[in-house]
């Protein structure tokens, strides 16, 4: 990792380029712009982008320190800074212990709205306009992450529950199962099959 300070006259005017120099990122702005300009699996979304730049990071840090075994799963061990792993805490005193300066990378994380504005602002990037199969195609993939997320949180929370006696359960399954009322007709329909057949029956009655 670089020296974070700088001189003023080359100090980059916005937070992801800091970074960037900061921890020696190379050309990632390039595959940022890249990806969030990209066509078919190789598009991702500036959320998705935000957690790659930031796992970029986190590698980075990694890597200037004394962990090596962590440093092999950087998806865990960034699920397990940002609250997304029950491990959490020993993940973070592992990567103190050895030289991480955990709540100094931590702030140098990024949200999605930075990359957005980064992409927009500093490099001039435009999206093309979505398609309406594009616009549906995305929003079903946000209802599916949310979805397994929210089945996630709850599993978790029923286990903890459950092992700490706070309530009686035997093995369990979490149904996660978002139904649509259209209330013109009175359909009801799972969200995915509403948006695989395009919008309710009672559209072409």
């Amino acid at each position: 990792m670089s020296d974070p300070t700088s001189d003023g006259a080359n100090e980059p005017t916005n937070k992801v380029d800091r970074v960037i120099q900061k921890y020696d990122l190379g050309d990632v702005g390039d595959e940022l712009e890249r990806l969030w300009l990209g066509d078919g699996d190789e598009k991702r979304s500036v959320r998705d982008l935000a957690d790659l730049f930031n796992k970029r990071i986190l590698q980075s840090a990694i890597d200037a320190s004394d962990v090596v075994t962590l440093g092999e799963n950087i998806d865990h061990v960034y699920n397990a800074l940002t609250g997304e792993e029950s491990d959490q805490t020993l993940v973070r005193a592992r990567l103190e212990q050895n030289g991480v300066d955990v709540e100094g990378v931590e702030n140098d994380f990024v949200s999605h709205q930075t990359i957005y504005r980064y992409l927009k602002n500093h490099r001039d990037a435009e999206q093309p306009e979505p398609s309406d199969e594009e616009r549906v195609e995305k929003a079903e993939q946000t209802i599916q992450r949310l979805r397994g997320r929210t089945t996630a949180v709850t599993e978790r929370s029923l286990e903890g529950l459950q092992k700490n006696d706070a309530i009686t359960l035997g093995s369990f399954n979490v149904l996660n199962d978002i139904q649509v009322l259209c209330e013109d007709c009175g359909r009801s329909y799972d969200v995915t099959d509403l948006l695989e057949r395009g919008g309710c029956a009672c559209e072409s009655e």
